[in-house]
């Protein structure tokens, strides 16, 4: 019998032998792989700061960063990101925590911890607090849009901006149709203040980040400054250029809390090891579907999931006017990974899911994918709109004034046409994309200048004809005058 146990021993030391070298190439392969494709993709995309972990079977096997800050340092594990819409999985796990300790419950009417008007008293229905966490509120994007990404900053920040987008009138009722709105989260950071006498902000600290021991997580301005928070880069034509800092401290329940690679690596290791401060049923819930979008693919409770068996996963990506992130976490392959980056532009939406997908392709397949190109057709379109027309008022004021007889009507209709225009140009384009235009400002910066100089071309134009036309008619009637007076003198 100890000769068998032996000789067992043996055989399974011989296999880990054999079996332990292998592995160990694979995962240097991989960490290649990973290192390699970043380096092309922050290169293909002009981005200038990345970090990137990746986790697998509950081991951390690549944590890397690559590039610089906007203040020139290099980007490090400890450096801080924005996180974008990866904040709202944070605050879901916020409301969950309160869930637990039986101050929320999931499907009470929001009326229940905050005082709010969406026009209730009209409608039986009432929002519930799963149906904010779920984007099921009825409360439209376009309303989020508008609250949102206003650099509020201090700990009344929330409540300004609650105060301002108090009332809303709701697009659907409420359970019916998902629209992602950053105002369901907002509305959310405003019932935790309620609920705890704390600021979201503290709140957040005390029991989700301490509690995980996430040291270097913050959802306020000041506390990101305090650990060197630095801003990063909106993209002009797809070139990085240094931002004013983006930071609003009201946003930080749907996009505004900032993090640190590793401290995002131990969100993952507990994300996988279920240890995210909850029992169940609530740790299930937390990552369980909730809503059907298309296909497998549900929003839950502040997370996007793939709900089928054999490839199950949750994910979410996040962005601010200068940070793009993803967050990407399989259950199926057990496997889990997180992509921060410091540059965003609304036409480089893409680019880090490209990104995303790419690291999913390295991990599951051993294959590095080709990384599609960037287009920037809409900037260039909107210049090329803006210098032919500047080019058309140019030639229509010289034309105009070598003019000598003008049909004072016909110029009179395009001078105010062209005004009018002037006008009416950034509503239309607000009313069209149903984006609101400080939204716009933020996320396409080179777009929302060149737009406004299209407004001012145009205007300059229908003042310009104005202009020419009094002077041309009081110039008529100077020389009309002087020309009667010499025949009269004759």
């Amino acid at each position: 019998m100890k000769r068998l146990m032996l000789v067992s021993g043996s055989i399974i030391v011989l296999l880990a032998m054999l079996f332990i070298p292998y592995v160990t190439q694979a995962q240097q392969d991989q960490s290649y792989q990973l290192e390699t494709y970043m380096g092309d993709a922050l290169e293909t995309y002009k981005i200038p700061g990345a970090s990137l972990g990746v986790i697998q079977n509950g081991e951390v096997v690549f944590k890397q960063s690559f590039g610089e800050q906007s203040d020139g340092s290099p980007v490090k594990e400890n450096t801080l990101f924005s996180l974008g819409s990866l904040s709202k999985p944070l605050t879901s796990l916020g409301i969950l925590t309160l869930v637990e300790k039986g101050k929320i419950e999931l499907d009470a009417p929001i009326d229940t911890y905050l005082s709010f008007d969406y026009g209730q008293s009209n409608n039986e229905d009432r929002i519930t607090i799963r149906q904010l966490l779920s984007h099921t509120s009825g409360i439209s994007s376009f309303a989020g849009m508008t609250v949102a990404d206003q650099n509020l900053r201090g700990r009344n920040a929330i409540s300004e901006a609650v105060e301002e987008l108090d009332p809303v009138t709701l697009e659907a009722t409420p359970g019916e149709v998902h629209q992602y709105s950053a105002a369901n989260y907002l509305l959310l950071g405003k019932i935790i203040e309620e609920v705890t006498s704390l600021s979201f902000a503290e709140y957040m600290q005390r029991e989700v980040f301490a509690s995980l021991g996430m040291d270097h997580t913050v959802a306020m301005y000041k506390s990101a400054k305090q650990l060197e928070y630095q801003p990063g880069f909106q993209s002009w034509f797809g070139q990085p250029v240094r931002s004013d800092v983006w930071f609003d401290d009201s946003g930080a329940p749907y996009g505004y809390m900032a993090s640190t690679l590793d401290d995002m690596i131990v969100f993952l290791k507990a994300l996988q090891s279920g240890g995210l401060l909850l029992s169940e049923p609530n740790a299930s819930l937390y990552l369980a579907p909730e809503v059907h979008r298309k296909d497998d693919l549900y929003y839950g409770l502040g997370w996007r999931v793939n709900d089928n068996e054999s490839d199950r996963f949750v994910f979410h990506g996040g962005e601010t006017p200068d940070s793009r992130a993803e967050l990407f976490f399989h259950q199926t392959e057990d496997y889990a990974f997180v992509l921060l980056t410091n540059k965003n532009n609304f036409s480089e939406v893409m680019h880090t899911i490209h990104i995303k997908d790419g690291i999913r392709s390295i991990i599951e397949n051993q294959e590095m994918t080709p990384l599609p190109k960037s287009n920037y057709q809409m900037q260039w379109l909107t210049l090329l709109a803006t210098v032919v027309t500047g080019i058309l008022v140019m030639l229509n004021m010289a034309r105009l004034y070598r003019k000598n007889i003008l049909r004072n009507k016909v110029w009179f209709v395009v001078s105010i046409f062209s005004i009018v225009l002037a006008a009416v140009l950034i509503p239309l384009f607000v009313s069209i994309f149903q984006v609101p235009w400080h939204f716009i400002q933020a996320y396409a910066p080179e777009t929302a200048f060149l737009i406004t100089l299209l407004v001012g071309v145009i205007a300059t134009n229908g003042i310009g004809t104005f202009v020419l036309l009094k002077w041309k008619k009081k110039s008529s009637r100077l020389t009309e005058a002087v020309v009667n007076e010499e025949r009269y003198s004759e």
